[in-house]
């Protein structure tokens, strides 16, 4: 019996078209809640990126920055920041403007400069540009996570040299990095822990490879349309994209919706 969901936001409740939820799909969160389950944003947004989303629905509590800081109305429920040599390694390669860096911390998002790359990233999320700030801020403060816009052929600029730094790539254009110790699955542990929801009976959906643990972790997880055909080989059922209303379509197949 399914008792909790986990929607990623972009890509999977909100469409990179129109920048929002559909009514369908508002209305099935509606419904779903009504019934007793409960329901969470799981997601690589900073929670300062989220007006938009919980103004549009009351969801129970929020996975953020990949895991790395979650929470539930006023309470953090983890908070789970890069170790200092991490975020050494991230400052020295980012330095000297190597390739565009926005960083991450609980309060704060500040970019080392921007390229055709990030403007377009923000544009397709339809959020402002950050400030400008050196790498060398991030120095010694908590940074939950970093966006690196490097591609596949110039990702070594960072991974040659980031032992202690965890990534994933859900764009060919940019990496996620995160702690060693992050992830969507952690975070959805924390959250199920403190409902007190068994893990098989969470359902988490998704189109990223950033959403992969969380995924294969949770009892059901269904990949969108629009995911690579590897998510889709992991996932548990495949759904349609975004502007399909696939996340309807899913909880229609698992019976969650009439």
């Amino acid at each position: 019996m399914i008792q909790a969901v986990f929607f990623d936001i972009d890509g999977t409740l909100v469409s990179f078209r129109t920048h929002r939820m559909s009514d369908r799909v508002l209305s099935a969160l509606h419904t779903l809640q009504e019934k007793g389950i409960k329901l969470f944003v799981s997601t690589g947004r900073h929670p300062l990126m989220l007006d938009a989303v919980r103004s549009a629905f009351p969801f129970d509590g929020y996975v953020t920055l990949s895991g790395q800081y979650c929470y539930c109305g006023d309470k953090v429920l983890r908070s789970n920041p890069m170790e200092p040599a991490a975020v050494e390694e991230l400052v020295a390669a980012a330095s000297s403007n190597a390739f565009s860096c926005i960083f991450l911390e609980g309060q704060d998002i500040y970019i080392n400069y921007a390229d055709e790359y990030t403007v377009q990233f923000m544009d397709d999320l339809h959020l402002p540009l950050p400030p400008t700030a050196p790498p060398s801020r991030a120095l010694g403060r908590d940074i939950y996570q970093a966006i690196t816009f490097l591609t596949k052929e110039n990702e070594g600029l960072l991974l040659e040299r980031a032992p202690h730094l965890k990534t994933t790539r859900w764009h060919p254009s940019f990496l996620d990095v995160i702690p060693t110790t992050g992830g969507k699955d952690k975070g959805m542990d924390a959250i199920l822990d403190y409902f007190g929801i068994p893990l098989e009976n969470a359902m988490a959906l998704g189109d990223g490879e950033n959403d992969l643990s969380m995924l294969v972790h949770a009892g059901i997880g269904v990949a969108m349309g629009s995911a690579s055909d590897f998510v889709k080989s992991q996932a548990d059922y495949t759904t349609g994209t975004v502007d399909e209303d696939g996340v309807v379509s899913a909880l229609k197949h698992f019976g969650l919706l009439p």
